[in-house]
């Protein structure tokens, strides 16, 4: 990733890289070049400004796990589980090939603003010429979506495109809803940049609600660091045919609420996330559309955009 550079000031001598989703900077330092090279394809557009960080990493190897105490908020039934301990956060992740120990452990303070991330070195032997991405996903994602439950705003399952004036489209939809295939259905159209087709991030701290793509692409591989104004949302339903139906109050905000990411084990994180929701779809019009798999439906949508 080019935005990998060598540390000033504090950080001399040591690497650092910097990516920047949904204008959130991260910034990884490490002593080993292997671990501030960065994420590759997707994230490769998202490098971010060495000038400013909203997040500071510290990645590390170990040869053992640290201990990791504290009481369990959350487990994934699968790869991680989050632990509240020291004022902070602790995430543990463990392969399903190799699920005796944690593989990577990482810390985070109570804004997620700083964090330590250690990886046990054995469980990477066969990548030893290899980058690591100390974020890998879920870990990056995870920290996002903890950040915007703060009062920014919040990521929604949902694909996104830009139309020539930086209006932003928003088409929510839980998996199976038809996320890629409208986002692919908009991939030649000249007046229209796909900035997802899986999940979006929405800033609701500023004066307007901004939208903006992320990495977290889907099937249809699409990813764009762009953003644009909210303009209208359109949830998304299969039908034989198409047709849309505007919808407001509690029902588009449990809706859109259905499609969102949101930390469950924090109530207050929650009660943010819910009232970024409601202010979507207070601010912004929404609508159901139904729609088959076919590229009539933009003509059918262009009467409600812009």
């Amino acid at each position: 990733m080019s935005g990998r550079r060598e540390g000033d000031g504090p950080s001399a001598g040591l690497c650092e890289t910097c990516l920047s989703i949904g204008d959130l900077t991260f910034r990884i330092v490490a002593d080993d070049p292997r671990l501030a090279s960065g994420p590759i394809d997707a994230f490769e557009s998202f490098s971010g400004d060495h000038g400013r960080a909203d997040v500071e990493v510290r990645a590390s190897w170990g040869d053992a796990p640290a201990d990791c105490d504290g009481d369990v908020l959350f487990d994934s039934g699968g790869s991680w589980q989050l632990l509240r301990s020291d004022g902070g956060f602790t995430f543990t992740f463990r392969a399903s090939t190799d699920p005796s120990e944690p593989y990577k452990i990482a810390r985070f303070n109570s804004t997620f603003t700083a964090g330590d991330v250690q990886l046990v070195r054995r469980h990477f032997d066969s990548r030893s010429s290899e980058a690591v991405y100390p974020l890998e996903y879920p870990l990056d994602e995870l920290v996002m979506i903890h950040l915007l439950s703060q009062g920014k705003g919040v990521e929604v399952h949902g694909c996104a495109l830009l139309d020539r004036q930086r209006r932003a489209y928003v088409f929510p939809g839980q998996s199976g809803a038809g996320k890629s295939t409208m986002a692919r259905l908009w991939i030649d159209q000249p007046a229209a940049t796909v900035l997802s087709d899986e999940r979006v991030i929405l800033r609701t701290d500023g004066d307007r609600i901004a939208v903006y793509g992320t990495p977290w692409h889907g099937d249809a591989m699409l990813a764009s660091p762009l953003c644009g104004d909210l303009a209208a949302v359109f949830f998304l339903n299969h039908g034989p045919s198409h047709g849309v139906r505007r919808t407001s109050g509690s029902l588009a905000a449990a809706k859109l609420l259905a499609c969102s990411f949101l930390p469950f084990h924090n109530a207050q994180g929650v009660n943010r996330t819910m009232m970024a929701v409601e202010q979507v779809t207070r601010d912004a019009p929404c609508y159901d559309l139904w729609f088959a798999p076919d590229p009539s439906v933009i003509e059918v949508l262009t009467r409600y955009m812009g």
